[in-house]
């Protein structure tokens, strides 16, 4: 017979909200392993000691966590969620009469007051201390990425840039790029510069002026975005370094020699090796890591041989150190010319003249004369192609896709896809909190596996105790002359 249930609701409940929350729940378990109370002596000296009481910062902050970890991405919702889920409530500390806090409060919290004390930053930086603390950091072999975040920002909000000029040459500007014939664009409609080409240097968002039109590669499409860099400790997978900047591979690598940096002065990590991809093999970031004794374990890429192919390599020619010339096979010489400034390589080049009349010239050279170059860091670069045939780089190779994981579950989990504010600031902020929420779980994680492990073993001793007992009283009736049989972890021993 088909059940029928009447939907009553008690007047009273006689329950405790710890008793619903499972124990090998997320939250349990990061109330168990990690300290968070170091939120309110971060944000101490932002509060008058005078008037009404504000709600408590790790009530908002513990709120924020939370819609990280389940990537809750709209502070409304966020407020919702709370306020319908026990578990929620329970580890942000109210209970099922207190008031949820309004989401405005997140808003004029992060505007006014966090933005200037750099909070998030301080926050990240305890959790990753906390991570050293506990051992699981050892910081020797770290690996560095980007990845490309859409910003909060369409293409119709571009503008250009506004740069002083006489008036005349305003108005000829004017009339060139807005011929009479079409009419003005109005918000809503097409994308206002379709068929023309636009760049980062003429063009800027005007709701999100720090964001960069960019693409990740030849086959992806343009989109304005922010760059996220992550530095994470091989062996763990903790994040020990987290930033935002511009989308472009000169701004990263910059970006990733500030994180080394702030990471060897403020958690005291000096690293052994560094992994990195193509993106990150130019003379000067190498040169600069192996200044501070640090292997760079990134693949180089090798132009020379590919531009030598069919002619004479550098290797054929001798180079006089006295007179700073390089000296071909034929004995012409190619004198120093320069700098290259966007490649920046010493460039070597032999005499017109010389090379039109030498017998041997489709063999050297496809131009009207022979040119060398080699790079500022050569030696550098020559160190890492060496520690390129080494069992640690690929080690560290095999290891560097474990940071791409970490990209994917950001942006699949967290919402770290696209940028939930405007403005490098507030993207930061978002990115800093994304890599605190995923080194939380990886502590979580780590720690809950060794705990459960020590007590299997404790557990298993007095059973196998008797055996091993039986075991030794055995081996020492069948020895004839007095030994000693132990077993390691004082288990137990045997005479006789």
């Amino acid at each position: 017979m088909i059940g029928d249930h009447e939907r009553k609701e008690p007047m009273f409940y006689y329950i405790r909200i710890e008793d619903m929350v499972p124990e090998d729940h997320l939250l349990r378990l990061i109330e168990k392993h990690i300290d968070i109370s170091f939120i309110r002596e971060k944000v101490k000296h932002l509060y008058s000691h005078t008037g009404r009481p504000s709600i408590d910062p790790e009530v908002l902050l513990r709120m924020l966590l939370i819609g990280y970890l389940y990537g809750i991405t709209s502070e409304r919702r966020l407020c919702e969620e709370v306020k319908m889920h026990i578990g929620y409530r329970w580890f942000v500390g109210l209970n099922l009469e207190d008031k949820i806090p309004d989401h405005s409060t997140f808003s004029k919290n992060r505007h006014e007051r966090f933005v200037e004390n750099d909070l998030f930053q301080k926050i990240f930086d305890e959790i990753v201390k906390q991570c050293i603390e506990k051992g699981l950091v050892t910081g020797k072999h770290l690996t560095v990425d980007s990845t490309y975040i859409k910003a909060n920002a369409s293409f119709k909000s571009l503008e250009p840039i506004v740069v002083e000029m006489k008036p005349k040459e305003y108005i000829e500007k004017v009339e060139q790029e807005n011929p009479v014939t079409e009419g003005p664009w109005e918000p809503g409609k097409d994308y206002p510069h379709k068929g023309k080409k636009i760049s980062n240097d003429t063009y800027r968002s005007k709701t999100d002026p720090d964001a960069r039109l960019s693409r990740k590669s030849s086959t992806s499409s343009t989109e304005l975005c922010h760059s996220a860099t992550y530095v994470m400790d091989n062996k763990s997978r903790v994040i020990v370094g987290a930033d935002i900047g511009m989308p472009a591979l000169k701004a990263e690598r910059q970006a990733a020699q500030e994180q080394i940096q702030r990471i060897k002065w403020r958690h005291r990590i000096r690293p052994q090796s560094i992994g990195a991809d193509k993106g990150y093999s130019t003379g000067e970031f190498i040169h600069e890591l192996i200044e501070e004794k640090i292997d760079p374990h990134i693949p180089i890429r090798d132009y020379r041989s590919r531009n030598d192919q069919g002619i004479f390599p550098i290797t054929e020619f001798s180079f006089d150190t006295e007179k700073n010339i390089f000296i071909c096979p034929e004995g012409n010489e190619l004198k120093y010319w320069g700098i290259h400034k966007r490649s920046r390589q010493y460039v070597y080049r032999a005499s017109i003249t010389d090379c039109k009349a030498c017998s041997k010239k489709a063999e050297c050279t496809r131009d009207r004369a022979r040119s060398l170059s080699y790079h500022i860091y050569e030696e550098s670069i020559d160190k890492a192609k060496q520690l390129n045939k080494t069992k640690e780089y690929r080690i560290s190779q095999r290891m560097r896709k474990k940071i791409e994981e970490l990209f994917g579950e950001g942006k699949e989990f967290m919402g770290l896809r696209r940028a939930k504010f405007r403005g490098r600031e507030f993207v930061k902020e978002q990115v800093l909190m994304t890599a605190t929420a995923q080194n939380i779980k990886r502590i979580v994680r780590l720690l809950s596996k060794k705990g459960p492990r020590k007590e299997a073993v404790a557990a298993i001793q007095p059973i196998i105790r008797p055996l091993l007992e039986g075991i030794l009283k055995y081996f020492a009736w069948l020895s004839s002359s007095t030994k000693e049989f132990q077993l390691g972890n004082g288990f137990c021993s045997a005479k006789t």
